[in-house]
């Protein structure tokens, strides 16, 4: 069945030029081939091979834009195969078209190198990579939940951005653009020779994140251990996000997705549907978190949907909103989980699981003013 899926997954890139470097995720080839390449020159593209296949980002801040620099140089100068997707130098918030994920190197900061995840509304087969790559890479790294540090907000277009922060001590600078380089490479190649390893890292990794979520789900509980509302909701919340880090996988797939791999992927999604049982805190089986929690008292199941017109206005947030601690980022998470199928109340609670605990009132007022100016639908 693994060889099979394996030759599928290969099929589907056919006209790819055969990529030697990256046999498997955790083969350190690919990141010794480019440490050894040249930093000299100044590419802004890598181009691809196939149009249709997409981009990949690597992104910075004007004036913090070395590391990406030198990724793109060692990427132009690497003894690699050209991939199919273009990897493209982008400064700001400029999104080119068509760009299936970002890789931001922000300014650097602290003692070691940082990973930090995307948003919970686009979580991405990117964090995963970038990770493993990070991790082979450097003995001492942080990897964290979202935290912003100037990277291009680009999720409200369904991009995800993963973004790696420099340590201070300009000895690890270096190995950030390698990271850096050899993950946008492996994006802008799958699917590899390395895609069957970075399913089986999907499940390992998922399993890895949910028990970080059961950790702030049990101190949640408190001393009783009694699991209320929000527990449920932080911990169906969380397997739903990596179920959607699962199917991010074929965004990177031509289409149509081959049957064998799409079933692959829907075990998985199961699979990690254990860990609602396992902690012993319900003995329901798990359902959708939006099915699980209808028909509690004060939820509005009005349904928001993104207006076909564009309108130019802006709509201030409740001072509830704007006064979280990731007000801004909680805001703009609440618009990337619209969908034309998550209610208001479904919303909520997607953004409270990522961010903490979100006044639903708060929520209600402020898609009210977004319909009243035409941003959004609500029926």
């Amino acid at each position: 069945m693994r060889a099979v899926l394996i030759v599928a997954v290969l099929l589907q890139f056919g006209q790819r030029p055969p990529l030697a470097p990256a046999e498997t995720l955790l083969e350190p080839k690919l990141l010794s081939t480019i440490e050894r390449a040249s930093v000299e020159g100044k590419p802004g593209v890598i181009p691809g091979t196939d149009v249709k296949a997409g981009e990949v980002a690597l992104a910075c801040r004007a004036g913090h834009c070395e590391a990406v620099e030198w990724a793109m140089n060692k990427l132009a100068t690497a003894d690699v195969a050209r991939p199919a997707r273009t990897v493209r130098m982008v400064v700001g918030e400029s999104l080119p078209p068509n760009t299936k994920a970002g890789v931001f190197i922000a300014e650097s900061q602290g003692q070691n190198v940082q990973v930090l995840r995307g948003l919970w509304s686009t979580a991405s087969v990117a964090d995963e990579v970038v990770e493993l790559f990070g991790r082979h890479a450097v003995k001492t790294i942080q990897v964290r939940a979202y935290e912003y540090v100037g990277q291009p907000e680009w999720e409200d277009e369904g991009i995800p951005v993963v973004a790696i922060v420099p340590p201070a001590d300009p000895s690890g600078f270096e190995r950030v653009s390698v990271i850096a380089a050899a993950s946008a490479y492996f994006l802008a190649t799958l699917p590899n020779a390395g895609a069957e390893s970075l399913l089986s890292h999907l499940t390992v990794g998922a399993h890895a994140r949910l028990a970080e979520d059961g950790r702030r789900a049990v101190a949640m509980m408190g001393n009783q251990q009694r699991a209320g509302g929000d527990v449920l909701v932080l911990l169906g919340q969380a397997i739903e996000r990596e179920q959607r880090r699962m199917r991010s996988f074929e965004r990177f797939m031509p289409t149509p997705v081959d049957p064998m791999l799409r079933s692959r992927i829907a075990e998985m999604e199961k699979s990690i549907t254990t860990v609602w049982s396992s902690l012993g805190i319900t003995s329901s089986p798990f359902v959708p978190a939006a099915e699980r929690l209808r028909g509690r008292a004060g939820e509005d199941r009005r349904v928001p949907a993104l207006s076909t017109v564009r309108v130019d206005a802006r709509v201030t947030p409740p001072p509830a909103l704007a006064a979280l601690p990731n007000g801004r980022q909680a805001v703009n998470e609440l618009l990337n989980f619209i969908d034309g199928k998550r209610s208001i109340s479904d919303i909520r609670d997607a953004v409270a699981a990522e961010f903490g605990s979100i006044p639903l009132p708060a929520v209600v007022d402020y898609f009210q003013a977004l319909a009243n100016a035409r941003i959004i639908s609500l029926r």
